[in-house]
């Protein structure tokens, strides 16, 4: 049975799995903390938006990088692997949930 999106519960895992890789260990907790929480907005949003048409990476990478340079720009330099990594928690986290479906 198909679970209901958590954005909280997805923010914490996805907020772990940057704890656990320790790459970005530099950070100030609060500061990756909210980083992620304003993508997880974003990248609901985006889905909401879209409905049932195919999830474009190019589309939401863009307004995920664009985000996270206008909340972080101290760290302009790590933001590309910053939203990449995210794109990839999120997309285990959908896995694991059993919420993604495949063409």
């Amino acid at each position: 049975m198909e679970e209901l999106f958590d954005k909280a519960a997805a923010a914490a895992r996805i907020k772990e799995n940057f704890d656990n890789e320790g790459d970005f260990s530099f950070m100030k907790p609060e500061e990756l903390e909210a980083v992620i929480g304003k993508l997880v907005e974003i990248d609901c949003a985006y889905m909401d938006e879209i409905g049932d048409e195919p999830y474009d990476e190019d589309v939401i990478y863009d307004r995920l990088y664009a985000a996270a340079n206008e909340a972080l720009p101290q760290y302009k330099t790590y933001l590309m692997r910053l939203c990449d990594d995210y794109m990839d928690f999120m997309e285990q986290y959908l896995v694991d949930m059993d919420l993604v479906e495949w063409e």
